[in-house]
């Protein structure tokens, strides 16, 4: 087994410290992960592993053998880290890959028999999700990823999980690389295609009938589940937010105004009373302070919403679903519905 203190400096040997991913199938065939990674057999071609330094903005990955098992190495790529790569090459052998990048963004991930098994952020690993998120844990014994000086650990349990050898043999072997075409995104991943909320309006007119026709509804819908959320349903800025179009422009303006006010006071509140709540208090969501924080995030939202309607009303409001994923944390049948929709949302923006 390969150190992870060696691995660290074979990290930085090659240049690839900052933002890489390996991915290892066990058992799979080259030509086979070539291709199930968007690229062409025929186009491969030698390259040495130090020189893939050289190509930091292209979609290339870097093909190998060791033993067993196939690797792929991405610098600054990340497409062996994503679902839809994952899934069909786990259906050739166990599959393991480690991402990182230069904003410590980094996900180990596990995958076999067609499913993502267990997936965990190295940096902050307590909350594995996936078919089995446990799948890591005895892979990880001894292994300390949070405390890690580097990506070794995560490079480690790659090693440990599908059996590859991140040697000098490794890197001295013949490696092939091959320009790829990233696979499309699945409409809906594992685990939210079988989620009952697909047999239920509206979600299942949604999936019925996705396209950018139904951006607007889902927007709407957002915006009531994160009023309805952070309990400002009723409250007469949000009531009037959500009609703007239909007031005059200088209203329109007012309202805007009236509505960054509130978030700009609502956020230092929610700040001082998270500095006097006690560190214990679980569940964190169910914070006060989290309240009117979640409060300040949709005022927010909502002042954004009416500026699209100035000086002249919007056909469409703007996407504010990535603005509400801050306010929609918790785990009641909103936020599901929220995360259901985000994720519709997302696959319906893509077609237009």
């Amino acid at each position: 087994m390969t150190s992870p203190q060696h691995l660290d400096g074979l990290l930085t040997h090659l240049g690839l410290a900052e933002a890489a991913t390996f991915t290892a199938v066990r058992g799979g065939d080259e030509d086979a992960v070539i291709r199930l990674f968007g690229g062409d057999p025929g186009q491969a071609r030698p390259m040495r592993l130090e020189d893939l330094r050289d190509h930091y903005v292209t979609n290339l990955i870097l093909v190998s053998r060791s033993g067993p098992t196939v690797v792929v190495v991405e610098n600054n790529g990340y497409q062996g880290s994503r679902e839809e790569v994952l899934r069909p090459l786990s259906r050739l052998g166990r599959t393991a890959s480690a991402y990182w990048n230069v904003n410590a963004v980094s996900r180990l991930s596990l995958a076999e028999d067609g499913l993502i098994q267990s997936v965990l952020d190295m940096v902050v690993p307590e909350d594995p999700f996936g078919a089995r998120p446990d799948a890591w844990d005895p892979l990880l014994e001894g292994l300390d990823l949070a405390d890690g000086d580097g990506w070794g650990e995560g490079l480690t349990a790659v090693e440990r999980a599908t059996g590859v050898r991140f040697d000098d043999a490794w890197v001295r072997g013949p490696h092939r690389v091959v320009e790829i075409t990233p696979v499309p995104e699945y409409l809906l991943g594992q685990g939210l295609i079988d989620s009952p909320l697909l047999q239920r309006e509206p979600f299942a007119g949604y999936l019925a009938e996705l396209g950018p026709g139904l951006l607007e509804p889902m927007r709407r819908h957002a915006l009531h589940l994160a009023l309805t959320h952070a309990d400002l349903r009723h409250h007469p800025l949000a009531t009037a937010a959500l009609t703007a179009h239909t007031l005059p422009a200088a209203a329109r303006q007012r309202l805007r105004d009236e509505l960054t006010a509130a978030h700009d006071q609502a956020l230092p509140q929610a700040r001082a009373l998270l500095i006097g709540e006690p560190k214990e208090f679980e569940p964190e969501w169910e914070r006060p302070s989290h309240r009117l924080f979640r409060q300040a995030i949709v005022f927010g939202v909502l002042a954004r919403c009416v500026a699209a309607h100035l000086p002249a009303p919007a056909d469409r409001l703007p996407d504010v679903l990535s603005s509400l994923t801050a306010a929609m944390t918790g785990d009641s049948e909103r936020v599901e519905e929220f995360w259901m929709l985000a994720h519709l949302h997302n696959a319906a923006r893509r077609m237009s």
